[in-house]
């Protein structure tokens, strides 16, 4: 895992300096409850509306795991220049190119732990970069194995940056 990423192994609130990353934790955690893992169903987007822009939803896939994008928020479309929704990790050339986040996503995957990582994040088309936090925060339909990443993209430079 790279040196900027930080599994997040006690569910302590506001571990953040931005207000956005911890809301949006605070938000999976109290969806979790008492539970190892919230699910898909406990995430309803319109109790997050400000953030929806910077969100991704992930399906897990199993036997080999390996990831698809099932929701791109509307920033990460745009900071990228391409919509992903639809596509398998291993069709984007980003992926390919930075194989450390495919190893953030199967850590998050087999272990059911959230994982903060700063991350470079650039556009294809320009190769326009840009520094991001991104929390990935697991779900899991029957509360054990995980079968969906929730994905949040906090933007610290470039015109998506929070001002």
């Amino acid at each position: 895992m790279s040196a900027g990423a930080a599994v997040l192994t006690s569910p302590s609130r506001r571990p953040f300096e931005s207000d956005d990353l911890n809301e949006i934790y605070e938000y999976w955690l109290a969806k979790r409850g008492q539970r190892r893992l919230p699910s898909r169903a406990d995430i309803d987007p319109t109790e997050i509306p400000k953030l929806l822009k910077s969100v991704m939803l992930i399906d897990v896939l199993r036997e080999p795991v390996r990831f698809r994008y099932r929701l791109v928020g509307t920033s990460v479309v745009d900071a990228t220049g391409e919509d992903r929704t639809g596509m398998d990790f291993d069709s984007v050339a980003f992926i390919s190119a930075n194989p450390i986040v495919l190893e953030q996503y199967i850590h998050v995957a087999t272990t059911g732990e959230p994982l903060h990582s700063l991350e470079p994040f650039y556009r294809l088309d320009t190769q326009r970069e840009y520094d991001v936090d991104r929390l990935l925060l697991p779900l899991s339909s029957d509360g054990i194995t995980v079968d969906m990443i929730l994905v949040y993209f906090r933007f610290k430079t470039g015109p998506y940056a929070a001002r």
